[in-house]
């Protein structure tokens, strides 16, 4: 993996958080770009609503089973890199 690969990953892992954070109201002090979503009790009907979020903010179609089996901000960020997302 290169390095602007990383970067854009870890920048992109940084703005899912920031999002799961700011909008879902997952406790900041304890969920960080890996912690994953089951931990934070985000279930199948939270992931549908990042999916959408995802989807518009960066323009690509982006599924909640993705994200289910994504599973941590981080993983997210890699699948959208993936998709061409670019930080």
């Amino acid at each position: 993996m290169s390095n602007s690969v990383t970067s854009a990953s870890a920048a992109l892992a940084e703005a899912v958080l920031a999002l799961l954070i700011d909008k879902y109201e997952a406790p900041a002090e304890t969920t960080a770009v890996d912690t994953e979503f089951e931990l934070i009790g985000f279930d199948s009907l939270i992931l549908v609503e990042v999916a959408v979020d995802l989807s518009r903010r960066y323009g690509t179609e982006v599924a909640d089973d993705e994200l289910q089996e994504a599973g941590t901000a981080a993983a997210v960020a890699e699948l959208l890199v993936a998709k061409g997302v670019h930080a």
